[in-house]
């Protein structure tokens, strides 16, 4: 007995030996924290944000300009995209927080830069700045890639038909370039419409793509040309692109440009019997004038405006503010413009389909673009995307669920 309380007293005393030897050793050595693999490529693929730095500008056109951004961060890398898709570039002017989506117009294939082509927009809040103010070495904030405007081998097809008018150029010259390092076999003709000649961006770098590949076919379409030009002008009309692509079996559009061509583009394409299915539209942001929109109200004008009740958090606390808006200009423009509330509500595409902005609207009424598509749930549960909604009365929004 007395052995066995021996033996049993020395392994307590080996326990305690060993207990005060760990305690000493958590203290100056942590403990290593948990590496998730998944958890990082999720992340430096689907960043919740990135900021990239200036390294070049271009001058492409006289209202054009090609920026070059590379990660600010040196450990992290910029995220991939699919040529084709676009990334929502966020800037402060004179305090007011807003974005814009500008499409990539570098290759995929290289991970070291984006390129972006911003086109001076008359009036423009967001382009005027980029072109007059940024430089060589600013930091600015940007989404992670978007859009479905990409080549998808399943439904599309081998034969794309890419119709481009003027700055929507930037997204087929990723997909070209893409196609070319690639050698991918498709057949691609691009149909370009520019005002004029001078307007034909990348036109060197187009011609020399067509010089070396015999499946990709351009040709460029000037609405405004001179008198010495010597190619196609007017319209892109169902006769040009017939003309062009011969017939529209096995077809797969691809059409960016403004919203005049794209109301212009898709009645061409209805007289061709080209289904719905077989097209793809980039997204064009909202319109100048909502008040010529099909489905406005014909009693509120460009000088009617509402009262917004907002419930939102700052510093942990619920805020509830009322403010006076227009009309007739998009919700989420109208809170960006009340600096000193410091409302930011994420979003990236500005035209209501990446549903970044969904905000619950708890009462009142607004209007929403036509086109723009909503998920049944969220149509049930009464979320909005206000980058695209225009209150038409008072109204209340819920931004503590964002």
């Amino acid at each position: 007995m007395v052995k066995i309380e021996k033996e049993i007293m020395n392994d307590v005393k080996k326990y305690q030996k060993l207990e005060k030897l760990k305690k000493m050793r958590d203290e100056i050595q942590p403990i290593p924290g948990y590496y998730d693999g998944l958890e990082a490529l999720c992340d430096r693929i689907h960043p919740e944000s990135q900021l990239l730095q200036v390294t070049d500008i271009e001058e492409l056109s006289k209202d054009t300009k090609l920026f070059r951004f590379i990660s600010a961060k040196t450990n992290k890398p910029l995220a991939p995209f699919r040529a084709g898709q676009y990334i929502g570039l966020i800037v402060e002017i004179d305090g007011v927080r807003t974005s814009r989506p500008f499409s990539i117009a570098s290759s995929p294939n290289q991970h070291a830069y984006y390129e972006l082509g911003v086109k001076r927009k008359e009036n423009g809040f967001v382009s005027n700045y980029l072109l007059d103010k940024l430089k060589v070495g600013d930091i600015l904030e940007a989404t992670e890639p978007l859009g479905e405007l990409y080549y998808n081998q399943i439904f599309h097809g081998k034969d794309l038909v890419f119709i481009a008018g003027g700055s929507g150029i930037t997204p087929f010259i990723s997909m070209l370039r893409n196609i070319t390092e690639q050698n991918i076999k498709l057949n691609v003709w691009l149909l370009f419409g520019c005002l004029t000649e001078q307007d034909i961006l990348f036109r060197k770098e187009l011609d020399d793509i067509q010089s070396r590949r015999s499946n990709i076919k351009i040709q460029y379409i000037l609405s405004e040309p001179s008198a010495d030009w010597n190619g196609v002008g007017g319209f892109i009309t169902k006769d040009k692109i017939i003309e062009e692509i011969k017939t529209i079996k096995d077809k797969f559009f691809y059409i960016v440009g403004n919203r005049a061509m794209y109301s212009f583009i898709k009645g061409q394409l209805n007289e061709l019997n080209i289904p719905r299915f077989r097209t793809i539209f980039e997204l064009y942001g909202v319109p100048d004038d909502v008040t010529k929109e099909i489905g406005w109200p014909k009693d509120i004008t460009l000088s009617t405006k509402v009262k917004v009740r907002i419930d939102y958090i700052r510093q942990g606390k619920k805020i509830h503010e009322s403010i006076e808006v227009s009309c007739t200009e998009p919700l989420l423009n109208s809170l960006e413009r009340q600096k000193s509330l410091g409302i930011i509500i994420n979003n990236g595409c500005r035209s209501g389909a990446c549903a970044l902005c969904r905000t619950r609207l708890k009462a009142g009424k607004v209007f929403m673009l036509p086109d723009v598509k909503m998920r049944e749930i969220d149509q049930e549960f009464g979320f909005i995307h206000p980058c695209v909604s225009y209150p038409l009365t008072d109204i209340h929004l819920d931004l503590t669920l964002t």
